[in-house]
């Protein structure tokens, strides 16, 4: 089933109780052998609930006003090409079905100063560590350090992982993070939760949002032709509704406003901390899903980012009201 059409939601969260998520069901498929990974040169330790637990936590100051963007932060027009070192993760000869295959990703370090011009300079400093992450240990990346040896996971006794892209050693699904302000959140309907949320978001480089887009069209098939009009904002989607029946309020929603840590330290948040404009760090999975062709049958594959938590790094920062009291055109010597 294809995610939703984002629509305006209620700022207001509902207690919904929760139920437990159903084991997934497991076809009969033939495990087939993964392609080699060489280990890269991960900075992070091992970690717990996907984040460090023996690194500094990625701390920072309550957000505040507009500050000076550091040069270094600043996306330009024509980006120096990356240096080839003997380190480079990405492999001399590409593997089919493989992270790999669609290139080298862009440098997540630069950003587009308009979407970063509202961020304080330690927040500044936690969003750079946050771009680049790279944490082997915990199988988590930011969107643009993906393990590139990366691929659909295969089906085992215990559970079907052929629809996930996973770390090919562990058959683990693989975590991906993706910053960005919100742009529009569904999570509601008629009171009560849909059996599909989404929340979708502005990413802080244009050229990120283009590179998460051409994931989804080469892992697709038949493959996605290029958007020319697509504006990089990218998608996430997460089932609210178990096979078991009823629906359970997505609730995976942590405050990273001062400082992110091991999910269970932190304090949780409802959705109706996720305002339009909010700053957000969304920990995703990279899966497929089948669709009908003309003649119905299931012989399309599409893909989608599905969400697996929320961090909030800044409340929105919106203009002052004061002074925006006055609207429409001001007509110079208009007199009638």
């Amino acid at each position: 089933m294809a995610p939703k059409r984002d629509a305006p939601q209620p700022k207001e969260a509902l207690s919904v109780p929760e139920t437990a998520s159903p084991a997934r069901d497991t076809p009969p498929t033939t495990p087939r052998d993964h392609p080699a990974c060489d280990d890269p040169d991960y900075s992070s330790t091992l970690s717990t609930d996907t984040l460090p637990s023996t690194c500094p936590p990625i701390a920072g100051d309550v957000p505040a006003p507009k500050e000076t963007i550091p040069s270094h932060l600043e996306e330009s027009p024509n980006p120096p090409p990356k240096p080839t070192t003997s380190n480079n993760p990405y492999p001399s000869s590409v593997i089919p079905g493989t992270i790999a295959t669609v290139g080298p990703p862009p440098d997540s370090r630069l950003f587009d100063p308009e979407h970063i011009s509202t961020c304080p300079e330690p927040l500044l400093k936690r969003i750079e560590v946050l771009s680049s992450y790279s944490n082997g240990d915990a199988n988590t990346f930011a969107l643009g350090h993906i393990l590139p040896c990366a691929t659909w996971g295969i089906a085992d006794l215990y559970e079907d992982c052929s629809k996930i892209l996973c770390n090919p050693k562990t058959n683990e699904p693989v975590n991906i993070w993706i910053l960005g302000h919100i742009t529009n959140t569904w999570f509601m309907k008629d009171g009560a939760p849909d059996s599909q949320c989404s929340v979708t978001v502005l990413p802080l480089s244009t050229r990120i949002g283009q590179y998460a887009n051409t994931l989804l069209s080469k892992f697709s098939n038949l493959t996605l032709p290029p958007n020319e009009y697509d504006h990089g904002l990218i998608h996430t989607v997460h089932w609210q509704s178990p096979r078991s029946g009823g629906s359970t309020l997505f609730n995976s929603i942590y405050d990273a406003r001062e400082v992110l840590k091991t999910k269970s330290s932190m304090k949780k948040l409802d959705i109706s901390y996720l305002e339009k404009c909010a700053l957000v760090l969304l920990e995703t999975h990279f899966n497929r899903y089948r669709q009908k062709d003309e003649n119905g049958q299931w012989t399309i594959s599409r893909t989608q980012f599905e969400l697996q938590a929320i961090y909030l790094l800044q409340d929105p920062c919106l203009p002052d009201s004061d002074h925006n009291t006055d609207s429409g055109v001001e007509i110079a010597g208009l007199t009638i």
